[in-house]
């Protein structure tokens, strides 16, 4: 792509030559010249003067130091994404459903769409304009996919859930099972799950992802919400908009997480809390009450070399009682 027209997509300022073409991107310490680099702070001022990328996508407190044709973006970390989709597009198999597909006569699939080899799609389901079901994709009865969306291949969708528009589900992730619901009385007594899940606009679901259905009322994911890889949503838990959680989370039942959140990989959130909007968990943070104010929250020890883990562990073991002999000294202090 010429960078005359990179820069009209992505409405920057271009500095330099137009007609230079690049085809892909590539980091800035080791791009060539048919390259697009980006960089985002000072810390890669050394990478950038010695860059020998076709262009550079750089915050304008750094165009003075930037060599040859350079981009000026008010956030290239963001300009980098929308540029990816751009010189890499995305392969998409063509309208249309696969012979080898089984659909229930009361379904409705979109001409638009396209329906992969050995799918599935349950009775009354709907699938929506543009929307790519990949191979081997369970659909059941009553599901509704929104338009645009996309099912990589081994997605496994319980009946009656919803999603919204432009969503993208990776592979092995299932969608409206049964929550963790049992009553205990001589045996454990399964609780039916009778809710759904409801997924909103542009929500991205990562591999290996599972999402609960509702015991009664349903399990929502907001809009523009991003889930990575392997995590456990449980029954009934609420996700605000734009929140975004990283891999190994595990989210127990009808907790309620706020807008714009980030939660850090491996946190463990405890059932029927509250997490207030723009709260951030550090990874591998436990959650164990309600979380009222936004702001960055931490938990757990850090990493130590072995030795040194030891003496702290010794340590903390004896604070009860150094509390204590310290209360004593305050009495006789008094």
């Amino acid at each position: 792509m010429k960078l005359g027209e990179l820069a009209r997509a992505l409405e920057l300022d271009l500095h330099g030559d137009a007609s230079h073409q690049v085809y892909k991107l590539a980091p800035v310490a080791s791009a060539v010249s048919n390259d697009l680099a980006f960089v985002v702070n000072a810390i890669y001022s050394e990478d950038l003067q010695a860059c020998l990328a076709g262009a550079v996508i750089v915050p304008e407190a750094m165009a003075q130091i930037a060599p040859g044709n350079y981009l000026i973006s008010p956030n290239p970390y963001a300009s980098y994404a929308q540029a990816s989709w751009l010189l890499t597009p995305e392969s998409a198999p063509a309208a249309g459903v696969n012979d080898l597909v089984e659909i229930s006569a009361s379904a409705t699939i979109d001409p638009t769409a396209s329906i992969g080899a050995y799918s599935v799609i349950g009775a009354n389901a709907r699938i929506e304009a543009g929307t790519i079901i990949g191979e081997h994709c369970v659909i059941g009865s009553g599901v509704r996919i929104g338009a645009r969306s996309r099912l990589f291949p081994r997605v496994v969708v319980y009946q009656d859930c919803e999603f919204g528009e432009e969503c993208r589900i990776q592979s092995g992730a299932v969608v409206g099972s049964e929550g963790f619901g049992y009553a205990y009385a001589d045996g454990w007594q399964a609780i039916h799950q009778t809710g759904r899940v409801r997924v909103g606009n542009r929500v991205h679901i990562g591999a290996n992802t599972t999402i609960d259905r509702g015991a009664i009322n349903d399990t929502v994911i907001g809009d523009g919400v991003i889930l990575d890889n392997q995590i456990q949503i449980a029954h009934n838990v609420h996700i605000g908009e734009n929140t975004a959680i990283a891999g190994c989370v595990g989210i127990a039942g009808s907790t309620h997480i706020g807008a714009n959140c980030q939660i850090g990989g491996a946190s463990n959130i405890i059932g029927h809390l509250r997490i207030a909007d723009g709260v951030v968990l550090n990874a591998t943070s436990f959650v164990a009450q309600s979380i009222d104010k936004p702001g960055r929250y931490s938990s757990g020890m850090p990493l130590q070399a072995s030795a040194q883990w030891k003496r702290t562990f010794v340590t903390l073991s004896k604070l009860n009682e150094l509390l204590k002999r310290v209360r004593r000294l305050e009495r006789r202090g008094e």
